[in-house]
């Protein structure tokens, strides 16, 4: 039994028993953030901290004290909004800390349960529109898989392996699961199916987290499902999740995705990198979805692409019939002996009626192979939807013989006028003709081409600073997406 705690004492010996002013500094975020400066407007009592202004800071080794003590608590209150974790964080004891935040909890920096501890996340406490956030390539990592995660309410099921997590889903596919910390999959071998092969219904939280050498090998027949998902359903959520130095390949008919043949539901904050190959004839081939009908959002995809024929091919997503926002890919993405098909650096086809791409893109190399007579576009290879606030700054082409109809933005642009605003190609790595940002229309409207220098000098018209930033040394100099790994 854990000893008995006098809490106020240990305020006093701490120095947290009043809360001291921080001089004002201009207009910030309302947030508490715990860190390694010195503990500012927090007031604390019997293992809770709560913040007496809307700026606050933890100190970092006092909410570790604290947590050697027993259970501890960081509130934003009434005056605070969000709680911003800015220092690595780690603890032994078998406490449980819990942040409690009136709207936003943010991970931006390491957080490891390292023993039998637990870990409480309470979002929108008398606010709303907050979220879990964990930044890009940080994560929150549990080394004991009976340890206690409650995220919203929900308790989680903590899982270290690709098998139990299967095993888990198969036998209860609308739970709650977290991937506790880093997994290798070479020691599994290669799959013959995916991983996942229960229809997802339920919530997957990666923790920032990643699964690497994942491999499968499928035979493909009767269209069937192949990637780390085969199917999320339209209630499934997968989240803060990476899966690295991926390799999928097979043959037969198929939908093929890294992360996912068939999203019907949530994909937030997801990345992959890896490579994909498939010999046959194929429905489509997605570096992160194959088809999408829900939503994916801050995500990407690093991979190199290559068939012999696809209907669809797309850097992110092959076939998507849902929104795609936030996003964006990088690598190679080739079409061997393409017959009617569309291949594009983001996207294959973005569908009509449905099909929405905002803030998005793509860097990736495009090409269709020999005697290829597809669509090809350096963003969409077709595009019957919404597109708005886009780039594509990746190399297009065709290998010998090819006979595509190829564009700087978009291969063929079936949508209605006005569809897309704010889409944009780089002249110089793409296609050099400035009427030729689609395919089929020359000056297609909503589309311009830009040199290198021009789209490394400024952010282009129609995007949003709130959502895009641009500076030398990150993304190439190229506009990239605020929260995504392309910083």
């Amino acid at each position: 039994m854990r000893a008995t705690i006098d809490h106020v004492k240990l305020m006093r010996v701490l120095g947290l028993g009043a809360a001291v002013a921080l001089a004002a500094a201009g207009a910030a975020r309302a947030e508490v953030k715990i860190s390694e400066q010195a503990t500012q407007n927090m007031s604390c009592a019997a293992g809770v901290c709560t913040a007496t202004a809307a700026k606050a800071v933890l100190n970092i080794g006092d909410l570790t004290n604290l947590l050697a003590a027993g259970d501890a608590t960081v509130k934003t209150g009434s005056l605070a909004k969000d709680i911003v974790v800015k220092a690595a964080l780690s603890w032994t004891s078998a406490s449980r800390l819990t942040l409690d935040a009136q709207q936003t909890v943010e991970i931006a920096k390491p957080v490891t349960v390292a023993g039998d501890g637990a870990l409480t996340i309470t979002t929108d406490d008398g606010g709303q529109n907050g979220e879990f956030l964990i930044d890009p390539k940080q994560s929150v990592q549990f080394w004991n898989l009976s340890s206690s995660l409650i995220i919203g309410g929900n308790s989680y099921t903590l899982v270290g392996d690709i098998k139990t997590l299967a095993a888990d889903i198969a036998g209860n596919p609308s739970g709650f699961y977290a991937l506790a910390k880093p997994y290798d999959a070479s020691a599994d071998g290669t799959y013959a199916s995916s991983a996942i092969g229960t229809t997802f219904t339920g919530w997957f939280e990666g923790l920032g987290n990643a699964v690497s050498n994942y491999r499968l090998n499928f035979r493909g027949g009767n269209t069937p499902f192949f990637g780390f998902f085969g199917q999320i359903a339209s209630s499934g959520v997968v989240r803060d999740f990476a899966l690295l130095d991926t390799e999928i390949s097979g043959i037969g008919d198929a939908f093929v995705g890294t992360l996912a043949a068939d999203n019907e539901g949530k994909i937030i904050s997801c990345r992959m990198s890896g490579e994909l190959s498939k010999t046959d004839p194929t429905t489509g081939v997605g570096g992160l979805v194959d088809v999408n009908g829900g939503s994916i959002t801050k995500s990407s995809a690093k991979v190199t692409i290559q068939v012999d024929k696809g209907k669809y091919v797309g850097g992110l997503v092959a076939y998507n019939a849902g929104t795609v926002s936030r996003s964006y890919s990088e690598g190679r993405v080739l079409d061997a002996q393409s017959l009617d098909d569309s291949v594009g650096g983001l996207v294959g086809l973005n569908e009509a009626g449905d099909g929405q791409l905002l803030n998005v893109f793509s860097t990736a190399s495009v090409r269709g192979g020999t005697n290829a007579c597809c669509n090809l576009g350096g963003l969409i290879g077709e595009n019957g939807g919404i597109v708005r606030s886009a780039y594509a700054a990746g190399k297009i082409g065709n290998s010998r013989n090819g006979r595509a109809v190829f564009g700087g933005v978009v291969g063929d642009d079936e949508a209605a006028p006005k569809s897309i605003k704010a889409g944009y190609w780089d002249l110089d790595k793409g296609i050099s003709n400035p009427s030729q940002g689609a395919g089929n229309i020359p000056n297609d409207p909503g589309i311009e081409g830009l040199t290198t220098a021009q789209l490394q000098s400024g952010l282009p018209q129609g995007f949003d600073p709130k959502i895009w930033a641009q500076q030398p040394g990150k993304n190439g100099g190229f506009p990239y997406l605020i929260g995504t790994t392309a910083e």
